[in-house]
């Protein structure tokens, strides 16, 4: 059997918006704003899960959850993870590795940076030890600079076996 590796590149951006819950990394951060979206808004899974789609050419999340789809209005981004675990094990892809940053003002997310990996590690199975997970401030510029939004890049790889 042979193994090719391959890596995914994703990003995402939701508005911080009163009277939503925040939701990163497949839990909730207490915080006074939430992120807003036709999902939970969830940045991290989001990211994630483009990244891990794009290692195997499998194009982005929105193509198998479209936000014109008002029947999944809300949908918790967990369940967008577990039908892209399921589209990776179709290709025969697991997840070796994902790099993981946040660009945010707010909250502060150095605090929530082991309970984030954990719950990756509990959606996705891949050891913490293959989950890097950091955040970055935004220095005060731009719409996530003047914590108006929360940014998420990610890099996925994956191994295909033939």
């Amino acid at each position: 059997m042979q193994t090719k590796v391959k890596v995914g590149f994703g990003f995402d951006i939701h508005r911080l918006v009163e009277g939503r819950k925040l939701i990163m990394g497949g839990m909730e951060i207490k915080h006074n704003k939430g992120l807003l979206g036709h999902s939970d808004g969830d940045v991290v899974l989001h990211a994630v899960c483009d990244a891990a789609l794009g290692a195997v050419a499998a194009g982005e999340i929105g193509v198998f959850y479209p936000p014109t789809d008002i029947s999944i209005a809300g949908i918790s981004s967990v369940v967008i993870a577990r039908r892209v675990i399921d589209v990776l094990k179709e290709k025969k892809a697991e997840i070796a590795h994902m790099d993981i940053t946040v660009v945010a003002e707010e909250p502060k997310m150095r605090v929530h940076y082991d309970a984030i990996r954990k719950s990756l590690d509990g959606i996705f199975a891949v050891g913490l030890d293959n989950i890097s997970f950091k955040a970055k401030s935004h220095e005060g510029l731009g719409e996530i600079g003047r914590g108006e939004a929360i940014a998420c890049y990610a890099a996925v790889t994956v191994n295909l076996r033939s």
